[in-house]
Formats: C-alpha cells, sequence, structure tokens
C-alpha cells in the first residue's frame, strides 16, 4: 500500500523536475536568441527611460521595407546592366516622366544609361534594377514605386486603345 509519505515524495520530486526542466528549456533558449541575434549594442542605462512614440500604418510599414531592404545584400556578380540603345527608336523617346517616381531628372539619368522607353522598363529583371539601384534612382526607389509595373501598362497602352 501507498503511503501518504510516499504520494507527498514524489509530487515533490515531480514537482522539482519540472521546475528543472523550466530553468534549463528558458536558459536554452535565451542562449538560441543570443545567437543568432549576433553582436548585441551596449544596454541601455537603468536611469534613461524610453517611451514608444506610436507611429502610423504608413510609417511602420516604411520602416519594416526598409530594414527588409537593408539585409538584402546582393553580390555584384548577381548585377547584371539592363539592355542600352544607342538612342531613342525612331528618334522619339518615350516620356519617362509618366511613370510616377521619375522626374527630369531621373528621365535624364536613365537616358545617360541609354533607356529611352517604357518596354525596356517592362523587360527588367531583378538583377537589372540590382545594377540600376543607387545609380539613376534612390536605392529600393524603383520597386517601391513599382516602375516594372506601371511600364508594363504603359508600354501595352497604345496596344489596349486599338483593340478597345
Amino acid at each position: 500500500m501507498i503511503t501518504l509519505d510516499h504520494v507527498i515524495e514524489i509530487a515533490l520530486l515531480i514537482l522539482g523536475f519540472y521546475l528543472a526542466g523550466c530553468v534549463i528549456g528558458y536558459s536554452g533558449h535565451r542562449l538560441a536568441r543570443r545567437l543568432t541575434a549576433g553582436p548585441s549594442l551596449t544596454p541601455p542605462q537603468a536611469s534613461m527611460v524610453v517611451t514608444p512614440v506610436p507611429r502610423s500604418g504608413a510609417r511602420r510599414l516604411a520602416q519594416l521595407s526598409e530594414r527588409e531592404e537593408a539585409a538584402v545584400i546582393v553580390p555584384t556578380s548577381q548585377m547584371q546592366r539592363p539592355p542600352s540603345l544607342p538612342g531613342p527608336r525612331s528618334g522619339r523617346a518615350d516620356d519617362l516622366r509618366k511613370i510616377k517616381g521619375i522626374g527630369p531628372k531621373t528621365e535624364q539619368a536613365l537616358n545617360d544609361q541609354g533607356i529611352y522607353h517604357f518596354d525596356q522598363i517592362a523587360g527588367w529583371d531583378a538583377v537589372h534594377v540590382d545594377w540600376l539601384d543607387g545609380r539613376v534612382a534612390i536605392k529600393g526607389r524603383i520597386r517601391r514605386e513599382q516602375w516594372i509595373e506601371q511600364a508594363v501598362l504603359l508600354a501595352t497602352e497604345p496596344v489596349l486603345r486599338q483593340t478597345g
């Protein structure tokens, strides 16, 4: 027969092993997070109290996209200059300023790179955008403002008018 002393002893052993498992699991979790987080910054001083400033949804999304862009490091071997032309076809370039985000200076920079038409921009791949980032526009702007998607619509616009 099991006595009350044995029941208490078993319960205390189970409780002790449970608590030891919690401590070991928590320590392992903290160690794993510290190893994957990389080098840590100096901790803030105890006397400094930092209150978070509420941000709008647009700011949070912009900050998230900036973090993603900063985290992506593209090796130069994966960058490729987009195909260029020596001059505009038929002596007449498209008005690239119709693409949201392209102003006169950016249009001139694109023309200096041999890019004159919407179909050229519509044919860009990720490696072309990586090459152009920082050379023609602010880094990340081409993807963020969806130049390629806008160029596809503008390049197919005359076709849509003829069929419609």
